[in-house]
């Protein structure tokens, strides 16, 4: 059967969101941003418009992937004074540019308009989504939260015998998102939600101004996706130094070449890679110089990192993040990473009156030094959407949440399917491991033979052997061969894994795996 598209997401709320956008004709960008606001109001715990990005990576039909960077900033000349500031309500906030990302991706390679892309959030926001597994969660862990009730309406659905399921509406970020669709992306900026959000954050200790709020939508950038290639196949992702690509990288570098001498999940092999995986972590955040990394030398650079042995302290981070995938008829292929912050609601409060829940983005200041560009200083995240090309023009779009282990989840699934011979689906259901010092390496239960957590001890001081709720999820790809034909790969992990891949046969709707 033909398939003319495809969507991969959080929740099948927004999933369905872009499928309905490509039945309509929209392209692959068209899609990933009506897919996107559904997040926002479906996946809300994850992502919002009050969150930060954020990276999208754009695999168009005439040329190379381009990466549209929206990754979370604040003013230069403030930038130490937000460090320190995590946890929750406005100091841990920062001013969001979900808004600005995804408006720039639409204008600049979409073919639809705002009011059309953003039809299917608002109608989710005001009509009510049944909550999924993975929110349901989120709402049992914020429960007594006075925004709560300011942003959600709540009904109980018919009991099936199992947890109880419910549908939660969100009646002022309907018109939040209708004035959008009305007035155009730009009155986000400019309009009364950021007079009010701006006067709440400088209540809250932040040093921010009217016209920093207003100035979101220049920090976003459109230019060429860093590229390494890697025996016959060409991977993108997102900048160098501020996303999470650069570890991505070295991890797949370094299972490629163990994947050309031995099978890649013996005992061996893994504690192998992990001993690599381990060296580049801590040579990029352990070492002054190790996050300095220029396009044209990625290469050099994964070889020092992959090959470093000192010993250094790496700070502890965790994130919550949202992605999503999506691909046209054309051959156009988007993944994009989007997030609220470290936990579920980003800092838990919300803009009055906006249904708009702000990110908790304050503490990325905290970990690491921020990369200095002009008047604006950007956090360094760990998110790495990712696409990658085969030699027979194939395109692979992939990537997870997860926090500081997107990176390997993302390198260990490219690695095994690209150059271990392994499928799609059981590339994404192998057992994963972590490790960003020799201190510490973590390996998911249940899914390795016990020769492998032995063998880690035998290289790292400690093994944690952890549930697949570390691994977080879900992870999605999708490959598109060139023939035009679609598969998916879905995570099994994590509270049920709620993603939904609907395809777009040309011969009838939408169907869902």
């Amino acid at each position: 059967m033909k398939r003319s598209g495809a969507v991969t997401a959080s929740s099948s709320a927004a999933a369905e969101a872009g499928v309905a956008i490509l039945r309509q004709g929209g392209n692959a960008v068209d899609a990933a941003v009506a897919t996107a606001l559904a997040s926002c109001v479906a996946d809300g715990c994850n992502t919002g418009l009050g969150g930060y990005g954020g990276h999208m990576v754009v695999g168009p039909v005439w040329g190379d992937p381009v990466s549209i960077d929206f990754n979370m900033w604040v003013p230069a000349s403030a930038a130490d004074a937000y460090r320190g500031r995590g946890g929750e309500g406005p100091p841990a906030s920062v001013i969001p540019n979900v808004i600005a990302g995804l408006s720039n991706a639409l204008g600049e390679l979409g073919t639809m308009d705002w009011a059309t892309v953003s039809a299917p959030a608002v109608e989710l926001a005001a009509h009510g989504v049944e909550a999924n597994a993975t929110i349901r969660a989120a709402f049992n862990q914020v429960a007594c939260a006075g925004f709560v009730a300011d942003c959600f309406a709540f009904e109980p659905l018919p009991d099936d015998g199992g947890e109880p399921r419910f549908r939660f509406k969100q009646a002022a970020l309907a018109r939040t998102l209708e004035q959008l669709a009305t007035n155009g992306p730009a009155w986000f900026y400019d309009g009364p939600i950021g007079d009010l959000a701006v006067r709440i954050l400088r209540d809250g200790g932040h040093e921010l101004t009217r016209a920093h709020w207003s100035q979101a939508p220049g920090a976003v950038t459109v230019a060429p996706a860093p590229r390494l290639r890697i025996g016959d196949a060409t991977l993108f992702s997102a900048p160098l130094g501020t996303s999470g690509s650069a570890s991505m990288f070295a991890t797949v570098s370094a299972g490629a070449a163990l994947a050309c001498k031995k099978p890649l999940d013996t005992a061996e092999a893994v504690l192998a890679w992990a001993t690599k995986i381990a060296s580049a972590w801590t040579y990029r955040f352990g070492t002054q110089e190790g996050n300095c990394i220029a396009a044209d030398g990625l290469q050099d650079w994964i070889a020092r990192a992959i090959a470093f042995e000192q010993p250094a302290t790496i700070p502890a981070s965790t994130g919550h993040t949202c992605h999503l995938n999506t691909c046209d008829g054309d051959g156009m292929i988007v993944a994009m990473t989007l997030t609220h912050g470290p936990a579920w609601f980003g800092a838990r409060w919300a803009v009055p009156g906006s249904g708009v829940i702000m990110n908790a983005g304050a503490h990325l200041l905290a970990d690491f030094a921020p990369r200095i560009a002009g008047a604006r200083a950007f956090a360094v995240t760990n998110m790495s959407p990712t696409i990658a090309r085969t030699k027979d023009g194939g395109m692979l779009a992939v990537g997870c949440p997860g926090g500081r282990r997107i990176p390997t989840i993302i390198g260990l699934f490219l690695t095994r399917h690209l150059f271990g011979g392994i499928g799609l689906q059981d590339a994404v259901s192998c057992g994963r491991f972590h490790a960003e010092s020799r201190d510490l390496a973590t390996v998911e239960t249940g899914r390795w033979d016990p020769s492998v957590p032995a063998a880690l001890r035998t290289g790292f001081r400690a093994v944690a052997e952890e549930g697949p709720e570390h691994y977080y999820g879900p992870f999605t790809s999708i490959q598109r061969e060139s023939s035009g034909g679609i598969t998916f790969g879905l995570d099994d992990r994590w509270l049920g894994c709620s993603a939904l891949c609907p395809e777009l046969p040309s011969d009838s709707g939408a169907a869902a795996f």
